[in-house]
């Protein structure tokens, strides 16, 4: 073919670069048809290597085609797994199961287990999905807590539950959905311990304390401060709130003691044996099961009001300042369970007296 001037040559290059345009054109389209399947084969490279945000990377870059496969879904749900991201795993596996398998879902939801052939659903992949949603959702519900929402709890569950029952009916292997049925029992059952549940019991106990009892001169003013020990019995009432972890009180007793009495210094000589003292210690506690359920330790915070029948060796001269008094302490205390019976230990102080408070008792559990 001959050129016949500058005219001829223009419509050849133009030609060319038309010819080039349309090559170019046809290659990319080539390209890319055949991205989604490319992509389906490097998200798969980056789990196998464990470059799990890769694979969602690339899921995000290309959502509109690998969204309409399902082998892109898959790979997509797995690396979710891995990553512990447990609900966003589930929501692709139910996706999946919508958009790429319904009618066969649909026939083992509304076909009674006995009746149901494997041919409904032998094709598919439901009974590894609906292991998997089984899975999932025994480890959201394995991760709820006391302050998770209890409708997130029960969902969680209920959702377990359900396809650990579809898993059954497609036969899946039943070793594997008995050890989610293990988990999910001990879930329940680490949930119920951690309830607090309300009980009532008696206490007996034999205690001692020390007040500072202020004798006063009715002429000088002149304080003279004498020491009560006193000894005797607190019988009492309470209610407790108590999980695996730690039990919480609230307790009264009625106490009667016998103290005696006497002078602190040689400005004033009185001392006295056999008086009787009456009181109520009451106020809250709490325990931790620090070492098993039946052996606790803990503390309490009473309030101590005690009354006294000491002897004024002159009422003309002397008057007690406080016959009655109201005062407040603490106690370290343990307890050591068995069956309904347990013996508690308690020491502490009350203040502003001198010395400790001490008890030793017994309570029974109604």
């Amino acid at each position: 073919m001959g050129f016949n001037g500058p005219d001829t040559l223009v419509v050849v290059v133009m030609m060319k670069t038309k010819y080039s345009l349309i090559a170019a054109f046809l290659l990319s389209s080539s390209v890319m048809a055949a991205t989604p399947v490319e992509n389906i084969k490097l998200m798969q490279l980056y789990l196998d290597k464990n470059q799990l945000e890769k694979v969602e990377d690339l899921y995000d870059e290309e959502e509109d085609s690998l969204s309409k496969n399902w082998m892109a879904l898959e790979r997509l749900a797995i690396s979710f797994e891995r990553r512990e991201k447990f609900k966003e795993a589930i929501e692709v596996y139910r996706k999946i199961i919508t958009n790429f398998n319904k009618p066969a879902h649909d026939k083992v939801i509304t076909t009674p287990a006995g009746s149901l052939e494997a041919s409904a659903y032998e094709r598919t992949k439901l009974p590894l999905y609906y292991y998997k949603l089984a899975f999932l959702n025994t480890q959201l519900f394995g991760k709820t807590h006391e302050y998770s929402p209890d409708n997130e709890r029960i969902r969680f569950k209920k959702n377990a539950e359900g396809f650990i029952a579809l898993s059954r009916k497609v036969k899946v292997d039943d070793g594997d959905l008995k050890l989610l049925e293990e988990l999910l029992q001990e879930k329940m059952k680490r949930d119920e311990n951690m309830q607090y549940k309300g009980s009532w019991y008696a206490t007996l106990d034999v205690l001692s304390w020390q007040d500072r009892v202020i004798l006063v001169s009715n002429g000088t003013g002149e304080k003279s401060n004498l020491l009560s020990t006193a000894i005797g019995s607190c019988v009492g009432l309470g209610r407790k709130w108590e999980n695996v972890k730690y039990e919480f009180d609230l307790e009264g007793c009625f106490a009667v003691a016998t103290a005696t009495i006497s002078s602190e210094n040689k400005a004033i000589n009185y001392q006295q044996s056999s008086v009787s003292v009456k009181g109520v210690i009451a106020g809250p506690g709490m325990y931790f099961k620090t070492f098993s359920e039946n052996v606790l330790l803990g503390v309490h915070l009473p309030v101590k009001y005690r009354q006294g029948d000491w002897t004024n060796p002159d009422e003309t001269l002397y008057s007690f300042e406080k016959l009655k008094t109201i005062e407040m302490g603490y106690f370290l205390q343990s307890k050591i369970k068995v069956k309904k019976i347990s013996l508690r230990t308690r020491i502490g102080k009350v203040f502003p007296n001198p010395g400790s408070i001490w008890s030793i008792g017994a309570i029974y559990d109604f």
